[in-house]
C-alpha cells in the first residue's frame, strides 16, 4: 500500500522530523537515489496549512511528489538539487523509518520562542590597544573582496587613516575628504579612535563632542519620523510614557549598523531605518501604541530578533549573492510560497540593490 501525502505529514512532516527512507525496487526514486537516503521532508507555509486540515480527516488518499532536504554526504549536489527543487514521488516510498520523541516543530505554537545563551566573558584592553587587531581584521576582509556595509566601511578608513594614511589609494582618499580637503563623515569614527588612543587635543575633544551631538539630533529626528507613523512624537512620548521614550530614544542614539553575512559582494545590513521601521512593527516591546497591532508580532523576545534575522539571512545568503550578482539593480525578495521557514515560523523579507533590508517579518499564520 503506498504512501500518502497526509500520512507523510502526519508521521513526520508536521514536526520536521529526521526520515530515513527505503524506495521501492525499481521505482524512478531508487533509480535515481539508490536504496536510502535520510532527509528532512519541508513546506511552503500554504501547503502547512492545507495539509493540516486534511489530516483531520480519514481516509487519506492524496499521492504526488514532495520537496525534502537530504542530510547526508554521499549524493551529488544535482541530485540534492533535485530533491529540494522536484522532490519525491510519495508512491515510491516503501518504509519511512523516523525517531518517536518530542516534537521539535513549533509552527503550531503560539509561545514565545527561546534559544541558550553562552555568555563569553571578554576584556577590553587599556589605550585602545583592541584597534590594533580590529584593524588589522578588517584590513584582511577588505583584501578578501568582503564587502563591508557603509558604517563598518568609514570606520575602516578611519582606522587606516590613523594607523597607515600613507598607504591610502587614491580611491580611498577621494571616500575620507571633501572636495575642500577636509575630513567627511569619517572625521567623526577618526576623532574616536584618537580618543581611544588618548592621542587627541582639547580642540578634537570638544570637535568629536560637537559631532556626537549632531549625530545623536539626527537618529532621535530618523525616531521621531518612524514615531509619527505610529501616530506619535518623541515630544508625546516624554509626555505619555517617559520609561518607554528614553528606551528609544537611548536605541536612537547607540545605534550601529548591525551587518548580518559574513561572506559575499554584498553587505546584508540593517540601517537606522531599516532598524526602526521592522522593530516597530513587529516587536511587541517596541510598540508604542495601537497603531500597528493588526501586524504579526515576531514570537521571539526583543534581544533575539536580530538573532532570527541573522540565521535567516546567514542560510539565504549565497543565493541573496548570486541574485545581485546576475540581476543588477534589482531588489532580492522571499515572500508567499517563497518565504523562508525558520524555527516556526515564515519570514518575508525584501533587501534592497545596496543590501539594506527593508523588510522582515513573521507571516500571519491561519487560525
Amino acid at each position: 500500500m503506498d504512501y500518502t501525502l497526509e500520512e507523510i505529514y502526519a508521521l513526520v512532516g508536521k514536526d520536521n522530523r529526521t526520515s530515513g527512507l527505503t524506495f521501492k525496487f525499481d521505482s524512478d526514486a531508487f533509480k535515481e537515489f539508490g536504496n536510502f537516503i535520510t532527509v528532512e521532508f519541508f513546506y511552503t507555509q500554504s501547503e502547512r496549512e492545507e495539509l493540516d486540515a486534511k489530516i483531520k480527516n480519514k481516509p487519506y488518499s492524496l499521492t504526488g511528489k514532495i520537496k525534502a532536504r537530504y542530510l547526508g554526504s554521499d549524493l551529488p549536489i544535482e541530485k540534492v538539487e533535485k530533491l529540494k527543487n522536484e522532490g519525491i514521488l510519495s508512491s515510491d516510498i516503501h518504509i519511512i523509518e523516523y525517531y518517536i520523541g518530542p516534537a521539535r516543530n513549533t509552527f503550531h505554537s503560539k509561545e514565545r520562542r527561546s534559544i541558550v545563551k553562552v555568555n563569553i566573558p571578554t576584556h577590553i584592553l587599556p589605550n585602545g590597544k583592541d584597534l590594533d587587531w580590529i584593524y588589522g581584521f578588517k584590513k584582511k576582509l577588505v583584501q578578501e573582496n568582503i564587502a563591508l556595509c557603509p558604517e563598518e566601511k568609514r570606520f575602516y578608513l578611519a582606522l587606516k587613516y590613523y594607523f597607515e594614511s600613507d598607504k591610502l589609494t587614491e580611491t580611498e582618499l577621494n571616500d575620507i575628504f571633501c572636495d575642500d580637503k577636509e575630513l567627511n563623515e569619517i572625521e567623526w569614527e577618526y576623532l574616536r579612535i584618537k580618543l581611544l588612543k588618548n592621542d587627541i587635543s582639547e580642540d578634537e575633544k570638544k570637535h568629536l563632542s560637537k559631532l556626537m551631538n549632531d549625530k545623536a539630533r539626527k537618529n532621535i529626528e530618523i525616531l521621531d519620523k518612524y514615531l509619527n507613523e505610529s501616530g506619535s512624537s518623541t515630544k508625546k512620548m516624554i509626555k505619555e510614557n517617559s520609561k518607554i521614550a528614553s528606551k528609544l530614544i537611548n536605541k536612537a542614539i547607540s545605534f550601529s549598523e548591525i551587518k548580518l553575512n559574513v561572506d559575499g559582494d554584498i553587505p546584508i545590513h540593517l540601517d537606522i531605518h531599516s532598524y526602526f521601521h521592522i522593530y516597530m512593527r513587529h516587536v511587541e516591546e517596541m510598540k508604542v501604541n495601537k497603531q500597528f497591532e493588526h501586524k504579526d508580532n515576531f514570537q521571539w523576545d526583543e534581544n533575539d530578533v536580530n538573532m532570527v534575522i541573522e540565521n535567516v539571512i546567514q542560510e539565504v545568503n549565497p543565493e541573496i549573492q548570486e541574485f545581485f550578482k546576475n540581476n543588477p539593480g534589482k531588489r532580492f525578495s522571499k515572500y508567499k510560497d517563497e518565504s523562508f521557514y525558520f524555527e516556526g515560523d515564515y519570514y518575508t523579507f525584501h533587501i534592497e540593490t545596496n543590501g539594506r533590508i527593508s523588510t522582515f517579518h513573521k507571516n500571519r499564520k491561519r487560525e
